[in-house]
Order: C-alpha cells, then structure tokens, then sequence
C-alpha cells in the first residue's frame, strides 16, 4: 500500500530530521530503530525494507535543508559555503548498499543535495522562477530550487515516492506522468522558466526533449546527464531545441553514496 508506506516513511523522517538538525550522522541502528517504531514491526519481519529507509532519511534531508532555507537561499552569492553546507548535510546519512527491483526498473538514483545545488545555480533559478521538475524523486533538487524562491511543480513516476511528495510539497502542482510525454499531458507545460532534473539515464533522449518542449521561450533547462550524452554528436542533435550554454562535468563518484 503505496500511501500507508509513505505515510510510515514520512512519520520516520521527522525524527531523523532532528538528528540532522544536531548534525548527528544517522548509523544503521539509529535508522532501524525509528523505522521499526514508525512501521510497527521490524525489516526482518518485513514491515519495511532498506530502500523504504533511504527514502525517509532522503525525506528528512529536504526537511533539513528547508529549515535552512534562508541560508541556502544565499546560494548564488555563496556557492561554495553553501555546496560546502550540504555535503556535510549528506554526508551524515547512511550509503545507499541495497537496490531494488522498483528502482533499478524506473533507474532511480537520487541527486545528492551538494550536486543538486550546482543545477539549481547552473539553471539561474532566481525568486518567482516558474520552475518544473519532471522526475522529482523525493524532492532533493526541487527543495533547493524552491529556497532559492521558485514556484515548483513537481513530476513523479513512482506512486510511492509521489505519496512522500504529497506530504513534502503540499502547496506546489503535482502529478504522476511518465516524464517523457510531460510537455503533451501537462496542461502548464510551455509556461516553465526553468526544468531543473535528474532524467532516467535509460531513455534519456525523450525526457530531455519533453522537458525542454515544457520550457517557455527563453526557458532554461539544467539536466545530469551521462558523460556519454556530452558528445557533438548528441548535443548537435538536440540544437533545434535550444543552445547549449554549458556542459559540467561533476566530479567521479560523485553519486557513489546514492547507489
């Protein structure tokens, strides 16, 4: 059951927000002990799984970074005090060791909040920003472009995660699309400043299509890519879409402790 799952994960996210919030680094025993008290029974009983427990500590990291929000909102005028802030923010959460089925199907792999920090600069969001994100996950990118003042809409596949989203962005647009018809089935599309993602790698041509035919003109999209999609040869085929400002490379590993 998708929404009482995501209920549990979400009454387990408060509490390890606050361990967040005393910088205390949340060690397998800690996390198993809320979530067995939220689930009401235990992972070897199979009230949760490990994947259920990256969720919610993913969760308490977009409240963590929320009850930052005045500071992280400086981001553009302290890039790297603010990068620094939140690699130590993720560094405190558990490395992502165990997949599952689901994920490894909808090729979820969520953006660290320091790297999401550098999309959210990359792509300028400024305060008013109409900005979507089509594959939102658990909202780490959203949560660091709405600091920086952006009206969101948020996208997400997975009913698990888009039940998290409820209880996290109650006030932003949601929907449940498949993020590469997103520009022909949301009645906004078109109006966005801004596409702020982290597509599946799988299919990648059609979601960054979609998400750049969702931008208003003179919209800008920011995606994380493969380094393979950074070829002449591929972003030439992209041109009639919209010019290529940039092309960062992120450091290697970089999402190592995401899986």
């Amino acid at each position: 059951n998708p929404a009482a799952t995501s209920a549990n994960i979400l009454a387990s996210a408060r509490p390890l927000a606050t361990h967040l919030a005393r910088s205390r680094t949340l060690d397998r025993g800690l996390v198993a002990g809320i979530m067995t008290m939220a689930f009401g029974g235990t992972d070897a009983e199979g009230a949760w799984c490990w994947r259920d427990a990256y969720d919610a500590i993913e969760a308490a990291t977009v409240l963590q970074i929320r009850r930052l929000g005045p500071q992280v909102g400086r981001l553009e005028d302290a890039p790297a005090e603010i990068t620094g802030l939140l690699a130590n923010l993720s560094g405190l959460g558990l490395i992502h060791s165990r997949r599952s089925e689901a994920q490894v199907a909808l090729d979820q792999f969520s953006t660290p909040p320091h790297l999401a920090a550098l999309a959210v600069l990359a792509a300028q969001v400024r305060p008013g920003d109409r900005v979507l994100e089509p594959s939102a996950g658990t909202g780490l990118l959203a949560v660091l472009a709405e600091a920086c003042g952006a009206a969101l809409t948020l996208n997400e596949i997975d009913p698990g995660r888009a039940a998290v989203l409820d209880g996290l962005f109650a006030d932003a647009p949601r929907s449940g699309h498949d993020a590469r018809y997103i520009a022909d089935v949301l009645a906004s599309a078109g109006g966005f400043d801004v596409v702020v993602c982290n597509p599946p790698f799988s299919d990648l041509d059609a979601h960054l299509r979609a998400a750049l035919e969702a931008l208003a003109d003179g919209g800008r999209l920011c995606a994380i890519v493969p380094e393979t999609a950074l070829s002449d040869v591929y972003l030439s085929g992209l041109s009639g879409s919209g010019r290529v400002v940039a092309a960062i490379v992120l450091p290697p590993r970089a999402f190592a402790r995401h899986g």
